[in-house]
């Protein structure tokens, strides 16, 4: 992401980069140097050439890809955190959705507490609150793995004795049973990308592994919003364009918007462990 005004950061050769924030505006561009021009319009056949275009069209896959993996990000943190943070090359974004940290907490854990009573506890508070049930709950790998070793779901499962785990299967009916909404794991919480100016992988955890996140639908939605290489209509542009000083050929993808919470009562947060 960047601000308006500034250029897209150049990135790597051969990796998708890191993305910089400021305001709402985001943006990437690849430079194909002098020498890759030449090997483009001089090719020793059309295999080569073709190779070579190749090459470049997948560069511009790989931007479009970035900048959608940057929506992604941005709107599993205002769910997840109900915040958005971002600071790098002196761009700082810090904004806060009016969701709390966590709605409440619980010991997970003790392999003895009753989850079952958690669960249906925190359903029951979101349908107070919004008047419809929570459509999936969110967690961690690890917060399931909690749950397939808990005695009070062994014992519901109706597993025999010195069995002390369920299948996922198991949990999920035994869940089922109380009528409460599907559990989807996350099984990626991280996000590895390229800081472009460090030329340093930086690893960004967008879903805390002792959270647990009740949603539905109608929390809000990533927004839009015009620029000017798009005609200063609300969508993505992707271009081509050539310089002389020096001579390159630069691919620059752009777009702005930021995440919308309309319903923060739409989400429910609550940490069922000290990691």
């Amino acid at each position: 992401m960047i601000g308006y005004g500034s250029e897209p950061p150049v990135i790597d050769r051969d990796q998708v980069a890191s993305k910089m924030a400021e305001g709402a505006k985001m943006g990437l561009k690849y430079i194909a140097t002098e020498e890759e021009l030449l090997a483009l319009n001089q090719a020793r056949s059309n295999g080569e050439k073709a190779a070579m275009v190749e090459k470049l069209t997948v560069k511009s896959i790989d931007l479009l890809d970035a900048l959608e993996r940057r929506i992604q990000l941005s709107k599993a943190e205002a769910l997840v955190n109900g915040t958005f943070n971002y600071n790098k090359n002196g761009a700082i974004i810090d904004v806060e959705f009016g969701v709390e940290e966590a709605d409440d907490t619980a010991n997970w854990a003790d392999e003895g507490h009753d989850v079952i009573g958690d669960l249906l506890k925190w359903t029951q508070a979101y349908e107070d609150e919004n008047g419809q049930s929570p459509s999936v709950i969110l967690m961690s790998r690890e917060a399931q793995a909690l749950l397939l070793k808990n005695t009070v779901i062994v014992a519901e499962a109706g597993r025999p004795d010195g069995v002390g785990r369920v299948s996922v299967e198991q949990l999920n009916s035994v869940l089922g049973g109380y009528g409460l909404p599907a559990i989807e794991v996350v099984t990626n919480r991280k996000i590895t990308v390229r800081n472009e100016y460090t030329g340093e992988d930086e690893t960004i955890e967008f879903f805390p592994v002792q959270r647990v996140v009740m949603l539905s639908e109608g929390i809000g939605n990533f927004v839009f919003t015009p620029i000017v290489e798009a005609d200063f209509q609300p969508r993505v542009d992707l271009r081509a364009y050539d310089k002389f000083e020096p001579i390159e050929s630069v691919i620059r993808v752009a777009a702005a918007g930021f995440p919308v919470i309309e319903n923060p009562g739409l989400i429910f947060h609550a940490d069922v462990y000290t990691p």
